[in-house]
Order: C-alpha cells, then sequence, then structure tokens
C-alpha cells in the first residue's frame, strides 16, 4: 500500500432541474459541482490536474454514471472543478486524478484519489459535502503486500472441517531485496459482515486490531523481489491427516498459541515460530474461516530501523470504544476494546466478506477500497480449499491499486506454493 495524505473534496452548487427525458421513471435530475481542492503544500508548486476517471454509482439501482466532462481550474482554490447531472439518488463516488509539478528542479507526479460511499444527491440538499480525498506516490514501486490468503480452511474426503493449514503469503512487490523482520499479520476487531457507530471512530487514523503475530525482529530475514514468505497455522504434513490439505514443513514461520484450556491445544513443530504481539483468545487463534474481517500487514514503528518492542507497543496502543447494539428494535449501549495500528504503519490491507454478507470496510479506504471474498453466502460450503490471491499485473509485479475488488482474484484453488512467476 501506498502512503498517503489527506485532501479535501466538496460538493457544491447543487440544484435541481426538470425531469430528464431519458428518465423514464420521472426521476428529478441534479445538477453539481464536484470541487477537488489540494492541501496548500501542493498548491504551493502550481501543479498541473488531469482526472483519469471520475464515477458515480447510485448505491439503490446499481447504474453507474461515468462522468468525462472537462475539468478546470477552481478560482477561488485552486482545484479542480467538474460539473455532473446525474438523478437523484445516494451514490459513491470514485475519482482518480494524476497531480503534477516541480519539486526543487525535479519532476514530481501524483495520483489523487476519492472514494465516498452514501453521497446524498437530491433535492434537499443545499450545503457543500466534505468529503475525503487521498494523495499517492506514483512513483513508488511498491514493498511487501499480502498476496495470499488462504483463510477457509480445508475439509477431510469425509465433508469435515480440517483445521490447522491455514495461511499467509507475503511477497516483496518492489525491485529490491528487503528485510521482512517485524513485518506483522494483523486481525481487526471489527466486522466486514455488521456495522455500529463505534465511538471513538478512529478509521481513518488507525487499525483496530484483535490479533498480531509479527516476524521476530533481529534475524536479518531478506526477501529478494518477487519472492515471498509463508506465514502458516502448523508447519506440518497435513496431507497425512488430510489429503486434501498440503505439506506446511517447508514454511517459512508459524503462528503458535500456548492455550489455557487443554481441551484446545497448539502443535509446535519445528518451523520457527512468529512472535505472538497479542490474540483475544486465551485458546488457539484461526484466521476466521468465512472472511469476515479484515487483514493488515505492518510494521510495529514509524519504519524498519524503529519498531517497538510488543511490550512498549501494548502499553501505547490500547484502547476501548462504544457503540450501541439494536436486536429487534431494542438499543443496547455496549463496549469493547482493542490495539490500534496507526495507518502510517501499515504496508497492506485487505478487507474479506460473504457476498450475500458484506456491508461495508472496517479500514480507511486510503488503505482499502475494495474487499474481496470466498463464497457467495453465509455458510458457504464451497469456500473450503480457496483463498484469494492477488492478480499478477507484469513480470514479477502483482497488481496493488489499494482496492481488493480489483487486485484480488477470489475463489481460487489455495496453494501455499503457487507460482506468481517463472
Amino acid at each position: 500500500m501506498k502512503k498517503y495524505f489527506y485532501l479535501s473534496f466538496l460538493i457544491a452548487g447543487m440544484s435541481l432541474t426538470s425531469c430528464d427525458d431519458d428518465d423514464s421513471n420521472g426521476v428529478m435530475q441534479v445538477n453539481a459541482i464536484l470541487n477537488f481542492q489540494a492541501p496548500q503544500e501542493i498548491l504551493a508548486h502550481n501543479p498541473s490536474f488531469g482526472i483519469q476517471s471520475l464515477q458515480l454509482k447510485d448505491i439503490n439501482t446499481g447504474k453507474v454514471y461515468p462522468v468525462i466532462a472537462p475539468a478546470t481550474r477552481g478560482a477561488e482554490n485552486a482545484g479542480l472543478t467538474v460539473s455532473v447531472s446525474v438523478p437523484e439518488g445516494i451514490y459513491r463516488v470514485d475519482m482518480e486524478a494524476q497531480v503534477s509539478y516541480v519539486l526543487d528542479g525535479s519532476p514530481v507526479q501524483l495520483t489523487m484519489r476519492a472514494t465516498q460511499e452514501s453521497v446524498s444527491l437530491i433535492q434537499s440538499v443545499t450545503a457543500p459535502i466534505n468529503l475525503p480525498c487521498y494523495l499517492y506516490s506514483s512513483s513508488e514501486t511498491g514493498g511487501f503486500v499480502l498476496a495470499e490468503i488462504f483463510f477457509t480452511g480445508s475439509q477431510t474426503p469425509e465433508g469435515k472441517q480440517y483445521n490447522g493449514d491455514k495461511y499467509f503469503r507475503i511477497y516483496n512487490n518492489s525491485s529490491d531485496t528487503l528485510c521482512a523482520d517485524g513485518l506483522t499479520i494483523a486481525e481487526s476487531k471489527f466486522l466486514t459482515v455488521q456495522k455500529y457507530d463505534y465511538t471513538p471512530d478512529i478509521m481513518d487514523e488507525a487499525f483496530s486490531a484483535q490479533a498480531l503475530y509479527r516476524i521476530p525482529l533481529g534475524g536479518n530475514r531478506m526477501v529478494a523481489p518477487g519472492e515471498s514468505l509463508l506465514l502458516c497455522d502448523m508447519g506440518k504434513n497435513h496431507k497425512e491427516a488430510n489429503p486434501n490439505s498440503f505439506d506446511l514443513t517447508h514454511a517459512d514461520y508459524e503462528w503458535y498459541d500456548e492455550s489455557s484450556n487443554p481441551n484446545f491445544t497448539d502443535n509446535d513443530t519445528e518451523v520457527p515460530n512468529l512472535e505472538k504481539i497479542y490474540c483475544y483468545t486465551k485458546t488457539v487463534w484461526g484466521p476466521h474461516n468465512r472472511g469476515f474481517v479484515a487483514y493488515a500487514l505492518a510494521r510495529l514503528g514509524d519504519d524498519e530501523a524503529h519498531q517497538l518492542s510488543a511490550e512498549q507497543y501494548l502499553q501505547e496502543n490500547y484502547y476501548t470504544y462504544n457503540y450501541e447494539m439494536v436486536i429487534n428494535g431494542e438499543s443496547y449501549p455496549m463496549d469493547g476494546e482493542a490495539y490500534k495500528i496507526p495507518n502510517k504503519w501499515i504496508l497492506d490491507a485487505v478487507n474479506l466478506s460473504v457476498e450475500s454478507e458484506y456491508v461495508w470496510n472496517v479500514t480507511s479506504p486510503a488503505l482499502d477500497r475494495g474487499w474481496t471474498y470466498c463464497g457467495k453466502m453465509d455458510q458457504d460450503k464451497t469456500r473450503y480449499g480457496k483463498s484469494v490471491r492477488r492478480k499478477v499485473l507484469a513480470g514479477k509485479i502483482l497488481q496493488d491499486t489499494n482496492d481488493s475488488s480489483a487486485d484480488f482474484l477470489p475463489e481460487q484453488t489455495a496453494d501455499p506454493y503457487f507460482k506468481f512467476h517463472e
């Protein structure tokens, strides 16, 4: 994932016109002026802008309205102004533009993106609507990414669920050999299938985690361009117990849990253990087998050379939150606890769900604007043995646009040793 900065995005000047002749349902048209405003530090360099794509998707009908109207520079704010006309409705707005300027004699190119759900374009809306936008570096070659997540688990020939063979593939998506020390797998506290108004809402600042395991510090584990690391639950030959599973004795790391319940114990194999930072369960952890959460790849510190010890991280990043749970029309005040990972520490994030159950993303859109899945419906038994796998862009480079809907192939046959390139 790319580093980012916040921008502001205004939709202003909306007015109501007569019904569009092409609208057989008589839905009123709304004229809107979309004003994209860059931060002052960018505007100081007199940048040039070019919108690459802009579309509005009606959330209720699913109809997409691509906007091809020319953009002009705003006189007051030196941003971009685009005029659109769409039927009244609630829209998702997606925009991408290129930003170019010269800094200290060298050209700089950036990508500006905006993604916002539930934007109301209706007659009663007259005031400008402030929406978040993000600025990415177009020149970054990439770093470590989550290349494959096998969260569903497998089934035995008898149709029974088999545990212990789930895994993550971490891939070096750059042109340089990189050190993997401190790379952390984190599972989100919140669910993609259940939405509440959490207070405080820290999503634009941090990822809320309930499980964190990392590659130990100080090992000097180097990964060449186009190579990957395999992190698994148990590093053993699972095919001995389940022919539908894998031999994971060649995994690079495994996560190991010392259980407080003798009825639920882990198996510590010869594969090196990840450092357990924190996990919500007192027994044995495994990725959610229906994909109701998000996963992040992070370093617990500002950079590779300045990473926190487990004790310091847990002390400085614990937080509590509140929300209202509504059941059968009754509201119940609830609270919870999690650990936050600042978004600036996160290298990659992937939202997972089930097609029929998806409600929202539990990460900032700066980290992931989409989501991916295994299974069309809840409890879908066809999900077993399948993973989500990142697309190959070209050569050794995997696709990474911060949009899991576009970057991942859902429901792939899981293969912990899949070759992304020759």
